[in-house]
């Protein structure tokens, strides 16, 4: 078996571990930087899943204000993950579909300028 402290291998039958002194099957204690490490990690994830309601707001904002979208979205990604998305998604709806209306512009205007000669 091994060691749950410094993971050394350990004779099935020994009280201790020859490595570090410990008992090798009691569970590790966590250390006080440990336990801060997690209580930083559960503060970060509740900080994340809390997002407003106005997810929805956020992506028409980004769809009417590209720029505003895109900010928003790299502003909020870690903090606002669902804010963030919309935002972002809204801003690339609307490049796309100004990068397809510019595509039929300028097919309008080849085909206009062929049907002059």
């Amino acid at each position: 078996m091994t060691c749950n402290f410094c993971g050394s291998v350990v004779k099935d039958d020994a009280i201790y571990c020859p490595n570090c002194g410990e008992k090798p099957n009691t569970k590790k204690k966590n250390t006080v930087k440990e336990k801060k490490h997690e209580e930083n990690k559960e503060e970060k994830v509740s900080e994340t899943t809390t997002n407003s309601d106005y997810s929805f707001l956020w992506g028409i904002l980004g769809y009417f204000v590209p720029i505003a979208g895109l900010v928003l979205f790299i502003i909020w990604k870690d903090s606002k993950p669902k804010d963030s998305k919309a935002a972002g998604i809204g801003a690339l709806v609307r490049a796309c579909l100004m990068l397809f209306a510019f595509i039929i512009m300028v097919f309008m205007m080849i085909f206009s300028t062929i049907m002059d000669l």
